[in-house]
C-alpha cells in the first residue's frame, strides 16, 4: 500500500472517529469508517483467508471435504450478509437508518469480505479500493500524501 492509500484511510478513520464520538451524520460516518477499513483489512484479510484455506486443505478426508465446503459456505454467507447489512442499512441514501454498530462492520467490512473469498463481493470491494488508491496516488505525486 501506498503512502497516499494510507494517508486517506487514516484521514477517514481520523474523521469517521469524530462524526462517530459527536453522533453526526450516520450514514458519511459509516463510509468513513468503511474507507479506514480498506487500509488494513486487505492485508490482513488475505492472511487470514490463506491461512483458513490451508487449515482446511489439510484436512484430506471426505468428513474434512464436507466440513471444509460448509464452513466456507458459511464464511461466504457472512460476508454476502455483512456487505448487504452496511450498504443497504449502513449507507443507502434513501433507505439507510445506521445503528450505532454499523460504522464499526464497515471497518471490519474489507477483512471480512477478503477473508471469505466470495468472489462479487470481493470483486466490488476490489473495485472501490482501486478508486481509493487512485485518489491516493494522485494525492502522492502532488506531494500530500507522505
Amino acid at each position: 500500500m501506498n503512502w497516499g492509500v494510507a494517508s486517506i484511510c487514516a484521514v477517514a478513520l481520523v474523521v469517521g472517529a469524530w462524526t462517530y464520538w459527536h453522533k453526526d451524520a450516520p450514514k458519511f460516518t459509516t463510509f468513513l469508517f468503511l474507507v479506514g477499513g480498506i487500509g488494513f483489512g486487505g492485508a490482513l484479510g488475505k492472511w487470514i483467508g490463506d491461512h483458513l484455506s490451508q487449515a482446511l486443505g489439510t484436512v484430506g478426508t471426505t468428513t474434512g471435504t464436507l466440513i471444509g465446503f460448509s464452513t466456507s459456505a458459511i464464511v461466504a454467507a457472512i460476508g454476502l450478509v455483512a456487505t448487504l447489512e452496511v450498504v443497504v442499512k449502513g449507507m443507502h441514501p434513501k433507505r439507510a437508518k445506521p445503528k450505532r454498530w454499523h460504522p464499526w462492520l464497515a471497518l471490519a467490512l474489507p477483512l471480512i469480505v477478503t477473508a471469505t473469498g466470495v468472489p462479487v463481493i470481493t470483486q466490488l470491494m476490489h473495485a472501490f479500493a482501486s478508486g481509493v488508491g487512485n485518489v491516493g496516488s494522485a494525492l502522492s505525486n502532488l506531494g500530500l500524501g507522505g
